[in-house]
C-alpha cells in the first residue's frame, strides 16, 4: 500500500484529493494538513509519506520552500491553480506538476507513474538486503547456502537446474521458473529458454554470444534479445556529440 499525503490551504482541494486516493486500490492517504509547518512537524516526529501533494501558494510557508525542507525523503507533487511555478518545481526535484481543477484521469496518469517508481525502490531495497539463497543439493541431499554474487549463471537440465559459481557447480530439483522469479531483477537476467545471467559477470557481447568470467559463454535467444540488449543500453555511455 503507497502513502499519501496532501497539504494545501484550501480544504477543497484536499477533499478532491482524498476523494480520488480512497478510490485509487493500493493507495491509502495517511493524512492532510491545511498548515506546511504543521505538515512538518508531524514528517519529523512520525514518518514520511511515499507520496505527497503540496499547494504551492500558501500563507505560512510556500509549497517550494516546503519542498527544499522535506529533503527528498518523500515523492513531491505539486498541485496548484497557477503554472508560473513549474520551473522552480523542478528545480527542486518534484516529480509532476498538477494544475488544478485536477481531473480524476490526471491523478491516475501521476500516481501510475509515481507506482512504478516506488515499486522499483522497493524491489532494489529489498535485493541490497538480500544477499543470498539456500538450495537442497540434489547430489549430497544438503542444504547449501549460496551468494548472489558467487552465481555467474544458471542453466537449465531438463527438471532440474545447475547453479555455475565462481567456486562450483550445484545441481537442484527446480525449474527455470521458479528460479528466476526468486532472483532479484536488478541483478539477474534470463537470456535463453535454458539459462539465466548474473549481468554483473558479463564481460563482453559478440552477436549472440555473452562472455562470461572464467571464460564460459551463453547464447542469447531470439525471444530474449532484445530485452537484454535494452538493459545494456540503460548502462552503456553514449557521446552527445554529433557525428562528424
Amino acid at each position: 500500500m503507497i502513502s499519501c499525503y496532501l497539504i494545501d490551504d484550501e480544504q477543497h482541494a484536499i477533499q478532491v484529493l482524498t476523494k480520488y486516493i480512497e478510490q485509487t486500490p493500493g493507495f491509502q492517504l495517511m493524512g492532510a494538513s491545511e498548515n506546511p509547518l504543521e505538515a512538518l512537524q508531524i514528517f519529523r516526529e512520525q514518518n514520511y509519506a511515499d507520496i505527497t501533494f503540496i499547494d504551492i501558494d500558501m500563507p505560512q510557508l510556500s509549497g517550494i520552500d516546503l519542498a527544499e525542507l522535506l529533503h527528498g525523503k518523500t515523492s513531491v507533487v505539486f498541485a496548484t491553480a497557477y503554472d508560473k511555478y513549474a520551473l522552480q518545481a523542478f528545480e527542486k526535484n518534484a516529480f509532476d506538476y498538477i494544475l488544478k481543477p485536477i481531473s480524476y484521469e490526471r491523478f491516475l496518469k501521476c500516481i501510475n507513474k509515481l507506482n512504478s517508481r516506488v515499486v522499483k525502490n522497493t524491489q532494489e531495497e529489498e535485493d541490497s538486503v538480500r544477499d543470498h539463497f539456500y538450495i537442497q543439493y540434489e547430489m549430497k541431499g544438503k542444504i547449501v547456502k549460496i551468494e548472489y554474487k558467487d552465481v555467474i549463471y544458471i542453466q537449465a537440465l531438463k527438471n532440474y537446474v545447475i547453479i555455475h559459481t565462481q567456486a562450483s557447480k550445484y545441481i537442484t530439483y527446480l525449474t527455470m521458473k521458479e528460479v528466476e522469479e526468486s532472483l532479484p531483477a536488478t541483478m539477474f537476467m534470463r537470456v535463453h529458454k535454458s539459462s539465466i545471467v548474473n549481468l554483473t559477470k558479463v564481460i563482453a557481447v559478440d552477436g549472440n554470444a555473452i562472455q562470461l568470467k572464467d571464460n564460459m559463454d551463453l547464447t542469447i535467444g531470439s525471444s530474449y534479445r532484445d530485452a537484454f540488449f535494452s538493459r545494456l543500453s540503460d548502462k552503456m555511455l553514449k557521446t552527445k556529440r554529433l557525428p562528424g
